[in-house]
């Protein structure tokens, strides 16, 4: 028999009872009544009527008790079954469930729980909460009181703590359990992990606001190529606006330059998957036509091409300044030093003309002149060729014997010294040997009798060496260079020449720098610190 305060109620002890009670009582009230109050007895067939009547009502009792506890034992089972059920689907919830009751002790504690947040069911159960910090208590209060007061509440944005004091970022939905008598026995909350989700969402509002403050001109198509969105760098460059813009093509910024084989080459490699960068000539809203390089890149979703982006950096007046740059260039390499020729064979015409000594000396200083300008020509013409052309690497050792060979030969009379560190087997990019010369040449011309080359590694970055050109000279004016420092000229501050603007480029456009120091005797030292070239490797 089933030992439930339910089970108790058993059907045959309930029929035998009313049975027994009621024949007792048929019989001991007729001897009752027969001994006080001296009635006669009742006849047998009367009294036996009147104990079949118990009998048949003990057997109905029975039956309606036995009908009863089943019924109570079916319910009984279906209530356990429904138990048996919730508590499968907590232990197999794939979120965290916990319940707690009204003083924050863990009553309920599933294997998502453990797993998320690292206690184990044992080690929390009839114990405070533990995911909750010290400095959340009032936090986690609050949410108690409202679940309490609101009768649940519904994805309240949390943060709790794992056993590591890591914490995640959690959804909570959360239902109050009541005792029969109305209060609130437990609280019972769901915990969806919105760690990921979060980091997300904020991944993607910081990658909108540098799309929308990025300086390039970006907007994006479906894979039909419609706009979908334009940022604002886009609208200022375009002069559309974005409501203008977002649902037509690019076609409207052709301006007509580029070819029908320009646009289908682009096709080809976006649809291919590949990235497309290309100068491109577009057309504002206004007409004026701008120069853009231009870069565009599939957008793939599982591997699937959803639409493209496309960003734009407007290279208008660096295409001009370049354009300008490369017709003075010509101007100053050919005409000016074609001019200069000139001029110098009519002023060598007039000293082997005239015997007078002042004009004599007037025509050398137009000679010296003359030829300073076409020197000037020369090295703009290096400068130019450097920077446009790729470099190679070198040994440094080869460059410092190449730099001294050609300085010994133009200064005879000079002295170069060099110290190379015997360890140093690096190789450097052959276009920092013009550097390297000029800079000896400098302090040759207009410095001191010696010059000191020295290489070596650096003492602070591994990946770097120095080659450093002292001289006993007066060495360069401090004003001249401060402005190759600042990277630009004034009208009142300017450099005398290209030379220390060439050391500046070439060193830069290596991946090195330049620094300016004073020697011990006054004169300039000049550090050049680059990196191991990386065009070997």
């Amino acid at each position: 028999m089933d030992d439930s305060p339910l089970g108790t109620l058993d059907a045959r002890a309930i029929a035998l009872a009313y049975l027994a009670f009621g024949s007792v009582g048929i019989l001991g009230g007729e001897l009752a009544l027969a001994g006080i109050f001296g009635t006669p007895l009742v006849s047998a067939s009367a009294l036996a009527k009147g104990l079949l009547f118990v009998v048949v009502s003990s057997v109905f009792v029975g039956i309606l008790v036995a009908r009863k506890n089943r019924r109570i034992e079916r319910h009984q089972t279906s209530v356990e079954a429904s138990l048996d059920r919730l508590q499968s689907v907590v232990s197999a919830s794939p979120v965290p469930i916990i319940a707690i009751d009204v003083s924050g002790r863990v009553t309920i504690w599933n294997d998502a729980a453990t797993e998320t947040f690292g206690w184990e069911r044992e080690e929390v159960l009839g114990k405070p909460i533990p995911t909750v910090a010290e400095d959340q208590e009032s936090e986690f209060q609050r949410a108690v009181e409202r679940s309490i007061e609101e009768d649940g509440l519904s994805n309240v944005a949390v943060k709790r703590q794992q056993r590591d004091g890591t914490m995640r970022e959690f959804s909570l939905s959360t239902a109050p359990i009541y005792d029969p008598d109305g209060s609130v026995r437990e609280i019972i909350g769901i915990f969806v992990d919105t760690t990921e989700q979060k980091a997300r969402e904020r991944r993607l509002r910081e990658f909108e606001m540098a799309v929308e403050q990025a300086g390039h001109a970006i907007y994006l198509t479906d894979r039909d190529g419609e706009i979908t969105y334009v940022n604002p760098a886009f609208e200022q460059t375009t002069g559309y606006e974005r409501d203008e813009i977002v649902g037509r093509t690019p076609n409207v910024l052709k301006s007509g330059e580029m070819s029908d084989r320009y646009y289908a080459r682009l096709w080809r490699s976006i649809e291919a998957g590949q990235t497309w960068q290309e100068r491109i000539v577009d057309k504002r809203k206004n007409g004026e036509f701008y120069t853009a390089a231009q870069t565009i890149a599939p957008i793939e979703q599982e591997e699937d091409c959803i639409g493209y982006v496309a960003i734009q950096s407007d290279i208008t007046e660096t295409e001009l300044t370049r354009q300008r740059l490369g017709v003075l260039n010509r101007m100053l390499r050919h005409n000016l030093r074609n001019r200069m020729n000139v001029i110098a064979g009519y002023v060598e015409m007039v000293q082997t003309e005239t015997d007078d000594p002042q004009i004599d000396d007037h025509a050398s200083v137009i000679l010296d002149a003359a030829a300073n300008l076409t020197s000037l020509a020369e090295k703009a013409r290096t400068v130019t060729e450097l920077l446009e052309s790729d470099g190679h690497p070198t040994d440094v050792g080869t460059l410092v014997e190449n730099v001294v060979s050609t300085s010994r030969s133009e200064f005879p009379d000079s002295t170069v010294r060099v110290a190379v560190d015997p360890d140093l087997s690096e190789h450097v990019d052959n276009r920092v040997g013009v550097a390297v010369e000029e800079l000896v040449a400098n302090a040759l011309q207009h410095g001191g009798e010696t010059v000191h080359i020295d290489a070596y590694r650096s003492p602070t970055d591994e990946s770097r060496f120095v080659i450093r050109i002292e001289d006993d000279g007066p060495g360069i004016p401090e004003s001249e260079w401060e402005v190759i420092q600042r990277g630009e000229e004034t009208p009142l501050e300017h450099g005398t020449g290209l030379g220390l603007w060439l050391v500046q480029w070439v060193v830069t456009k290596t991946g090195g720098s330049v620094r300016l120091d004073t020697t011990p005797l006054g004169g300039s030292a000049v550090t050049l610190e680059l990196p191991r070239d990386t065009l070997r490797d």
